[in-house]
């Protein structure tokens, strides 16, 4: 009987391996191929311009990578059953910009200008690098294969949202303001250049603050 046993067992083996190597070449082949055809693109139904009155100045960009999670919590009949996780994480670009035609205070003292520009607002939507976005759902293994796709997507969907959401939180504004200052000075010490009245002065310095900064942040000089 053991001997019986160990031939079985030898052609179990050699029909195993002969599975894998049959599965490696099949696979080699190519046999199953999806080819995608060209990305199109037909006219839009409907087309509405408009202008940006008074226009925009791109001041800071802020390049992040942003993770989204949530779970939720499944039962039957009210009673518990499991949980899924879903997490997004994606690439983001927030641009940040400061109205044109708002009225610009320009104070000067001799050759100081101090200029208290509007205040920087987010554009929006938060530009999402789509091609990098990386999704996994966890959770109560059994319910992943029913639940795991929906939850991505529901988690996608507010994407949008969340990202408006944190363009405008004070940590995100502080942190692009050096950089928004540093670019208003470049433009407000080009714009100076084009007046007659000031193109003649050399050596001037540029000082820019934002409508929205308290007193106390200004300095002495305020």
């Amino acid at each position: 009987a053991s001997a019986t046993r160990r031939v079985m067992l030898a052609v179990a083996g050699v029909a195993g391996g002969l599975l894998v190597l049959a599965w490696q070449k099949f696979h080699s082949l190519h046999a199953w191929q999806t080819t995608r055809g060209a990305v199109v693109s037909a006219a839009p139904e409907e087309i509405l311009v408009m202008r940006t009155r008074g226009g925009l100045l791109e001041v800071s960009r802020i390049h992040a990578t942003e993770v989204f999670e949530t779970t939720f919590s499944h039962s039957l009949l009210g009673v518990p059953v499991g949980e899924t996780h879903p997490r997004i994480r994606v690439p983001v670009v927030y641009r940040y910009q400061v109205e044109l035609a708002p009225e610009w205070n320009v104070l000067r003292t001799g050759r100081e200008f101090t200029v208290i520009a509007p205040p920087v607002r987010p554009a929006l939507p938060v530009g999402v690098d789509f091609r990098r976005m990386e999704k996994e759902a966890s959770g109560t293994w059994i319910l992943l294969p029913f639940t795991g796709d929906a939850s991505l997507e529901d988690l996608e969907r507010e994407l949008t949202d969340k990202l408006a959401q944190k363009a405008t939180l004070p940590a995100y504004l502080q942190l692009q303001r050096a950089a928004a200052r540093q670019t208003l000075e470049e433009f407000v010490r080009k714009w100076l250049v084009t007046q007659a009245q000031w193109s003649t002065e050399s050596g001037s310095t540029v000082r820019v603050y934002f409508a929205d900064e308290m007193p106390d942040q200004l300095g002495p000089r305020s």
